[in-house]
């Protein structure tokens, strides 16, 4: 189940407008190798080990294929590709691109396949919210804190058993 957090925030571009609740993702746990590998092998025949080795080579190999000037499609994964920008020059023979070239960017693009797996039986949950800079474990708690006395501006927020 996807995790978020409810924030109050205002447009920029429309600063004169009062804010709205909009939705956060929230990360519950980052995943290295090694728990990906023993997670999606854990029904096959593959060591996770052999999993990880392999995952390691692609990832060794990719910054060679991708200074050659290639976009890498890795299976139903996705593509990677390089993206950049540059100063500008009037004259082309002013273009020195060691000193020009700026902003080196690897862009990941997402499959078909992957998008659809991944909004396949999606779910969400809210794990809280987040306003003016404090963290509310629960839209319940939050709407607790604004009907209690406590001066405006937050604070921690405690379960009080007795209550």
């Amino acid at each position: 189940m996807a995790k978020y957090k409810l924030a109050f925030k205002k447009n920029p571009l429309k600063k004169d407008q009062p804010g709205k609740w909009y939705a956060n993702p929230s990360t519950v746990n980052s995943l290295d190798t090694r728990a990906v590998t023993r997670a999606v092998t854990r029904n096959t025949t593959v060591a996770p080990t052999e999993l990880e080795t392999s995952m390691n080579l692609v990832c060794d190999g990719i910054p060679a294929l991708l200074q050659q000037g290639n976009s890498v499609r890795i299976g139903s994964l996705g593509t990677l590709r390089l993206s950049f920008g540059s100063a500008g020059v009037e004259n082309i023979d002013d273009f020195n691109a060691a000193t020009m070239i700026k902003n080196i960017k690897i862009i990941f693009t997402p499959s078909k396949e992957l998008k659809a797996a991944v909004r396949e039986g999606l779910s969400f949950e809210n794990t809280g919210v987040i306003e003016a800079g404090f963290i509310y474990s629960s839209v319940q708690d939050y709407k607790k804190y604004q009907m209690s006395d406590r001066p405006a501006g937050g604070g921690d927020i405690v379960d009080d058993p007795t209550a």
